[in-house]
């Protein structure tokens, strides 16, 4: 009984120390991310995905919220807009050439706007725990550096949902992205397909107020 009192009153002490006010909401967000995407072909979703070696991307936005006060003292509802989502994975596979076995490397860079309602959790301190759903009208890219070089690209519909964790200015999160795209051939002599587009990002955030 006396180790849980004393439990109980360390939190009481940290949380009086933390200043407990609910007022350290953040609005402007910057994520430097580590990105991984996987592509299907629509016609054929069965096939196993093509899966991107490693990619990164950069995002910056801010939340307006829709009320100025605090619910419950920690808790804050906005909508998100994303002025720059720039997004870059790299595919290499292997295939059959003239000489054996060659190495195909394809580049995918995408732009990316968002939209879409979040909340926003200010517990204690400068805690924040932010939560989102967003829609995000995209350009995407491929190139092809096969030795027939060709390039695609098409309007793309995504959705990205993810969370944050930060204290203060710096934190982390992760967030899921999804749609599809119909590529077009831009240049070169390449078959376009329309492609089922899925994958994680995991993030560094810097926040400012």
């Amino acid at each position: 009984m006396k180790k849980v009192l004393i439990l109980i009153s360390a939190l009481f002490f940290i949380v009086s120390v933390l200043d407990v006010k609910g007022e350290d909401f953040r609005r402007k967000y910057r994520n430097f991310s580590w990105s991984q995407m996987s592509l299907t072909p629509s016609d054929y979703p069965d096939m196993d995905p093509a899966k991107s070696k490693f990619g990164a991307s950069f995002v910056t936005g801010r939340t307006f919220f829709f009320h100025s006060k605090p619910i419950l003292g920690m808790i804050k509802f906005g909508l998100d807009a994303t002025w720059v989502d720039l997004n870059w994975n790299n595919y290499t596979s292997e295939y059959m050439g003239e000489n054996g076995m060659e190495t195909a490397s394809n580049h995918q860079i995408e732009y990316s706007l968002h939209v879409g309602p979040s909340v926003a959790i200010n517990p204690v301190g400068k805690l924040n725990i932010n939560a989102y759903f967003r829609y995000a009208p995209t350009f995407s890219a491929q190139l092809s550096m096969t030795d027939d070089f060709a390039l695609y690209g098409n309007y793309a519909t995504m959705f990205v949902t993810g969370g944050m964790v930060s204290w203060g200015i710096i934190g982390v999160g992760a967030e899921y992205r999804f749609g599809n795209c119909n590529y077009k051939t831009l240049l070169g002599d390449g078959v376009a397909a329309a492609m089922d587009m899925s994958g994680f990002r995991a993030f560094i955030t810097l926040r400012f107020k």
